[in-house]
């Protein structure tokens, strides 16, 4: 029987790289080019990504951790063009892209073939080659399904939409990748003030968090977080933040309502 969604049985998981065009013209590197234009709408449009962004002082470090294909390290870098940028991406492919953007379009940012998490060695990533954004060292079927769900509610997918989607992201592979916490590169790059944080890693926020030393945390002025409320994480996170001297919002894109995604951005007071 033919396939009723134009896919083949059988899809392939090593993709070539795209290309994809932003509004302002700059040509990126990405994995899915529709995944990349998605993503820049988002993140350029939303206010916690531009008001991380303010006020950020020459020779602040911005360390991007969750770079994907560097979207966020570029909207950044380009509202902050003093800063000095460090953008994290463990998955290959992706890492690829980030590299080749960041030499092309953001000199003098430096990207890392690293995940971050709390204790350095190794760990096994599931790799989403159609939907690359969503890798992760940390698999949920249930939260996953829950968020793509309210995705597809939120956007108004017809079914045919929904199949191909639910087809795709789940087509994954394993990939073996290196892990750092925050305090090692803080320590191995000298970086003395963290003018933004970014972290973006799909259900490994605590993790991230849990890899920064008590002395650093003075010389991090702003976070910017994804968090996936299991559990009661996002309260979790909230006040762990509050607890060490930053006064945390919180807000979530309509896209995620009704799942389990929440952006948090923590300033000092």
């Amino acid at each position: 029987m033919p396939n009723p969604w134009d896919l083949p049985d059988e899809l392939p998981t090593d993709l070539p790289v795209s290309r994809c065009e932003l509004p302002d013209g700059r040509v990126l590197s990405a994995v899915q080019e529709a995944e990349a234009h998605t993503l820049w709408e988002e993140i350029s449009s939303a206010a916690p990504y531009r008001k991380a962004a303010e006020g950020l002082r020459p020779g602040e470090a911005v360390i991007d951790v969750g770079a994907h294909i560097g979207l966020a390290s570029l909207l950044f870098g380009g509202l902050a063009p003093e800063s000095r940028v460090l953008a994290f991406e463990p998955a290959p492919k992706a890492y690829t892209c980030l590299e080749d953007n960041l030499a092309r379009l953001l000199p003098g940012a430096t990207a890392f073939r690293q995940a971050l998490g709390a204790a350095s060695g190794t760990s096994e990533l599931t790799y989403r080659p159609y939907v690359a954004s969503a890798s992760t060292l940390y698999d949920d079927a249930e939260d996953d399904a829950r968020n793509l769900e309210a995705h597809l509610d939120n956007i108004g997918a017809d079914e045919r939409t929904r199949e191909v989607v639910r087809r795709t992201f789940n087509v994954s592979q394993r990939v073996t990748v290196e892990v750092t916490t925050l305090a090692s590169v803080m320590a191995e790059h000298d970086v003395d003030r963290v003018g933004l944080l970014k972290i973006d890693v799909e259900r490994g926020e605590l993790d991230v968090l849990d890899g920064i030393d008590p002395a650093c945390w003075p010389r991090i002025r702003r976070v910017l977080l994804e968090v996936h409320d299991i559990d009661g994480r996002l309260g979790r996170v909230v006040s762990r933040l509050s607890g060490l001297g930053f006064h945390a919002t919180v807000s979530q894109w309509g896209v995620y309502v009704g799942g389990s995604v929440h952006l948090v951005l923590a300033e000092r007071d």
